[in-house]
C-alpha cells in the first residue's frame, strides 16, 4: 500500500490546479470576462458600504473603514471556500458517478475532492478585489504589520475550519436533497450576513452564524479582536474552537461518505 504524506497530497492539490487552469484559459477572452465579471464581488460590497455610510451614521461602533474590513474580508473567505469547494460541482459529480474514476486514486477523500472539484476560477478575481479593499481600509485604519497578521492568521485557521464544515454539510446535502440548490442558497445568505456585523442581527441570529453555522469565526470575531472588542482570551477561545469545528466536520465527512454508493446510488 502507497503511504501518501501531506507533502503528497499538496503536491497533488497543485497539480490539479495547473491543469484547472490551463484549462480554464483555453478560451481566453471568454475566461478574461469571467475574471472581470467575478471582481465585481468585491467592488459591489464596497460600493454598499460606501452608500451606507453616506446616507447614515452607519453600525453602531463600527467606522467606515472598519466595515470595509469587515465586508472585504468575508468577500476573500467565500471566494476561497467556494474556489476549492464548489458544492454545486461536488454534488453534480457525486449524482452522475464523475467523482468514482478520482476515489480510485492513492489519497484522502477530502483531498480528492477539495483538489478535483475546485471548477470556480472565476473567483480569484473577486478574492484579489477583496484583498485590495482590505488592504486599502487597513492602510486608512493605519493597522500595524503584527496587527494584519495576526487578523490574516485567525482568519486563516476560521476558513480552512468552515471549508471542512462546508465539505462535510455538501454531502449531507447530497444524501438529503441530491441537489447543490441549497448550498448555493446558502452561500448567498452567508455572503450577505457576513458583510455586517453579526450583532446587529441579534444573539440568536448571532448564535446560529457563529456556532450551528460558525462562519463568524472566520470573519467577524478575528475582526472584534483587531478592533479591540474582544479580548485575546476569548480570541483564543475562537482558535480552539475553530479547530474543533474542523476536525468534528473532517470526521462527519468521512461518516457520511460512508453511504456513498456511487453515482445516484
Amino acid at each position: 500500500m502507497v503511504e501518501i504524506t501531506l507533502i503528497d497530497s499538496i503536491k497533488y492539490y497543485l497539480i490539479n490546479q495547473e491543469y484547472a487552469w490551463k484549462s480554464f484559459f483555453a478560451y481566453r477572452t471568454e475566461s478574461l470576462l469571467w475574471l472581470f465579471y467575478s471582481a465585481f464581488t468585491g467592488i459591489f460590497s464596497f460600493i454598499t458600504i460606501t452608500v451606507i455610510y453616506n446616507v447614515s451614521s452607519g453600525f453602531p461602533g463600527w467606522n467606515y473603514y472598519q466595515m470595509l474590513i469587515l465586508s472585504s474580508t468575508i468577500v476573500m473567505v467565500i471566494d476561497a471556500i467556494e474556489y476549492n469547494v464548489n458544492s454545486w460541482d461536488v454534488i453534480r459529480s457525486m449524482r452522475r458517478g464523475m467523482l468514482d474514476m478520482q476515489m480510485v486514486r492513492p489519497y484522502g477523500l477530502a483531498t480528492i475532492m477539495i483538489s478535483t472539484q475546485s471548477r470556480a476560477k472565476t473567483l480569484i478575481s473577486g478574492f484579489a478585489t477583496g484583498l485590495a479593499i482590505f488592504a486599502y481600509a487597513a492602510l486608512k485604519l493605519h493597522l500595524s504589520l503584527a496587527y494584519i497578521i495576526t487578523f490574516l492568521g485567525i482568519v486563516a485557521i476560521g476558513t480552512y475550519a468552515f471549508m471542512m464544515f462546508w465539505l462535510m454539510l455538501t454531502v449531507l446535502s447530497y444524501h438529503l436533497f441530491k441537489s447543490g440548490m441549497f448550498m448555493d442558497g446558502l452561500i448567498n445568505t452567508l455572503s450577505v450576513v457576513g458583510s455586517y456585523p453579526l450583532s446587529v442581527f441579534g444573539t440568536i441570529i448571532m448564535l446560529l452564524f457563529s456556532i450551528l453555522v460558525p462562519i463568524g469565526i472566520a470573519v467577524y470575531y478575528p475582526a472584534e479582536l483587531v478592533f479591540g472588542k474582544i479580548n485575546i482570551v476569548f480570541s483564543l477561545a475562537i482558535i480552539l474552537f475553530s479547530l474543533a469545528i474542523a476536525f468534528v466536520s473532517y470526521k462527519l465527512f468521512y461518516v457520511l461518505m460512508r453511504n456513498y454508493t456511487s453515482g445516484g446510488g
